[in-house]
């Protein structure tokens, strides 16, 4: 239980400062933080694709992924509430207009990829696995992938932003659901690649 509730205090935080900045490095310091506090006792995935991603790797039973994910979609639909309570108005996500629609999805998928295998080189490879720095190179890869995709895509790279916000969203009213498959199954599917990834680069890395 206290993994679950680690990822659901992660991803609510996340959002919450996603949604009341939109600014890549509050996000990616806050991460780094977020990281910090949670990697001992659930990994701080805070992101269904990262934790896909492990799960793909054999790191997590399928019951603990779907865990994992109902409390990281939790936390973002608390964060919506509260953003929602606090500045009384809904805060949801939705890609840019000038970009089209498979710009948007590689977009979401491959930056997510890149920063899910960050997240699987430094949780999974020996090398890497005592690194005191873990952390920020987690959050400043995560500030990066943000500055560079949010032109293109909006810059979510994470389910439980789009899904958490969009779901208390239609309760207000909304229709922001109507993005929910771009941001869910594009960086899904970067998660997927940085596992695959990962096992062709560091075979002999695995522990």
């Amino acid at each position: 239980m206290r993994t679950y509730t680690i990822e659901a205090f992660g991803a609510f935080f996340f959002v919450l400062v996603f949604g009341f900045t939109g600014d890549p490095l509050a996000i990616g310091l806050t991460l780094m933080a977020l990281v910090y506090i949670g990697s001992p006792i659930s990994g701080g995935h805070y992101n269904p694709a990262v934790s896909f991603a492990f799960f793909l790797k054999r790191k997590l039973s399928f019951s603990d992924l779907l865990g994992y994910v109902a409390a990281q979609l939790a936390g973002g639909f608390l964060a919506a509430f509260l953003l929602y309570f606090l500045s009384g108005s809904v805060f949801y996500v939705e890609p840019p207009s000038d970009t089209g629609l498979y710009q948007q999805a590689f977009s979401e998928l491959f930056f997510t990829a890149i920063f899910t295998l960050v997240m699987l080189m430094l949780s999974i490879a020996s090398l890497h696995r005592k690194n005191n720095l873990n952390g920020l190179i987690i959050g400043l890869t995560f500030t990066g992938m943000l500055m560079i995709s949010t032109p293109i895509s909006g810059g979510i790279l994470n389910p439980a932003t789009s899904i958490g916000t969009a779901l208390f969203d239609l309760i207000q009213g909304g229709d922001s659901y109507h993005h929910i498959l771009l941001y869910t199954i594009a960086p899904l599917c970067g998660g997927a690649l940085a596992a695959f990834s990962f096992s062709f680069f560091n075979p002999k890395w695995e522990a």
